[in-house]
């Protein structure tokens, strides 16, 4: 029995969850090479940390020849250091996590797993079988233009958690039909969630038990860049919607048209804006607050919902004021019907000089055990199609109950090699048309033509 196997379990603590993972596919080579070797250097952005650290410790009892250091970095802070140890060449990393709206830009400087695993057999750990992975998390962050530049690590998409307790009150359920003229139920449109925002908002509702009704994020961040799909992506997904701007392309996204110009420049894209214009006076500071302060509020109690990423569950499960969280927090999809993309994959820096190990490490944190393992000890959502249908993972929480209606309509930023100067002009643009400075009209139009000679077009 792998030693791996019985420690990463122990850390979850429950004995039947080590029985059945004891009974999976192996994570642990019989007889590593003896090129498996040294030390390697594992960058990760902070929500992963704790379980990239568990991993780490596990593989360095299962492999005691390669030391693993692992370096937590802030989003911005890991994309920066990746683009220039990409572009240097240094190898100052040996394995790092990626955000799959970077495939495009760090694709180059990642090494092709699936060719390095050919080219060497021998370091590929049994069971690990690729093809496990589900479909959408391994095209997001597993490939970019055929080449396989990383592994999933786990999957990201928002989710509208909101005050369960709240919604199902029968004092606030009698006030909110007596003024709106409908059921208090958890919104489905991002008309409905502006009434409810405005009920549970108390300075226009005095009743109200919470201070606003939902916490927004639009600070001038690349935060901006993604929150405009929760509210564009239902006039691009809709059927008039595709027929109007044709398919969606996985690398361009949901911001550009079949034929790769921006859609956003349309009528649909001023109905979102306006939508997010409509909410503001219901949300605490939305212009100033960015991912940590929409999570606080919502943990403190000052807010009925917030559509926040799924790691933010771990904070809303501990939060104490959320107690006991079964019974106050509920999780549904994005009002509209459309989350956004953010899974991470795992890749292996094509200058690195100690690729076996890295490449053995990869495989070992993605592998079948660690998925289900990472989720029920940690929280990140799994990648794995096992793993996402197996019954005890799906009752063990509540966003396991919409994730794959999430996963299967949600939105998509580009990927492409431009990237970060589009999200440079775009998060300017937004942030001077939500001021009130340029008018949505105006500022949407001057941000397609500056994206279309971004592209060159």
């Amino acid at each position: 029995m792998p030693a791996y196997r019985v420690r990463y379990v122990r850390g979850v603590a429950l004995a039947v969850v080590a029985l059945a993972l004891c009974a999976a596919a192996g994570v642990a080579l019989a007889g590593a090479p003896s090129r498996v070797a040294g030390t390697i250097n594992v960058w990760v952005v902070p929500e992963g940390a704790d379980a990239m650290h568990d991993l780490a410790q596990a593989f360095m009892r299962d492999y005691p020849s390669v030391r693993v250091q692992v370096t937590p970095l802030s989003w911005e802070i890991l994309y920066a250091r990746i683009l220039q140890d990409v572009s240097a060449g240094t190898g100052a990393f040996d394995v790092a996590t990626w955000d799959v709206m970077t495939a495009g830009s760090v694709a180059r400087g990642m090494l092709d797993l699936e060719q390095f695993g050919r080219q060497n057999p021998d370091l590929i750990l049994p069971g690990h079988d690729p093809s496990d992975f589900d479909p959408v998390a391994w095209r997001t962050a597993g490939l970019w233009e055929g080449k396989n530049i990383g592994f999933p690590f786990y999957l990201n998409t928002m989710f509208l958690y909101y005050r369960k307790d709240l919604f199902n009150d029968p004092n606030l359920k009698s006030q909110f039909r007596q003024k709106y003229g409908y059921e208090l139920v958890v919104p489905d449109t991002w008309g409905k969630a502006r009434d409810v925002s405005e009920f549970f908002t108390r300075r226009n509702n005095p009743s109200s038990p919470t201070e606003y009704g939902i916490a927004l994020m639009f600070p001038r961040t690349h935060t901006t860049f993604y929150e405009f799909l929760l509210f564009f992506g239902p006039y691009r997904r809709s059927d008039a919607g595709m027929k109007k701007f044709g398919p969606i392309s996985f690398e361009y996204g949901d911001y550009f048209t079949g034929d790769l110009k921006p859609a956003f420049d349309s009528p649909e894209g001023v109905a979102a804006i306006n939508t997010i214009k409509s909410l503001l006076p219901f949300s605490p500071d939305p212009l100033g607050s960015d991912y940590g302060e929409t999570i606080e509020y919502f943990a403190r109690g000052l807010v009925a919902m917030v559509p926040q990423w799924g790691a933010a569950w771990a904070s809303f499960k501990a939060a104490e004021a959320l107690q006991p969280a079964d019974q106050r927090v509920g999780v549904a999809l994005i009002p509209g019907g459309h989350s956004v993309s953010g899974n991470w994959g795992l890749g292996v820096n094509a200058s690195s000089r100690n690729q076996p190990a890295a490449f053995l490490f990869a495989q070992y944190a993605t592998s079948k055990v660690a998925d289900k393992g990472k989720f029920l000890k940690f929280g990140l959502l799994p990648t794995r199609t096992s793993t996402l249908n197996d019954p005890q993972v799906k009752a063990a929480d509540p966003r396991m109950a919409v994730l794959g209606q999430i996963v299967a309509t949600q939105t998509h930023r580009p990927r492409i090699p431009e990237e970060p100067r589009l999200e440079d002009v775009a998060v300017g643009t937004f942030t001077e048309i939500l001021l009130g400075s340029v008018a949505p009209e105006q500022g949407l139009r001057q941000l397609a033509q500056e994206w279309t000679k971004i592209l060159g077009r």
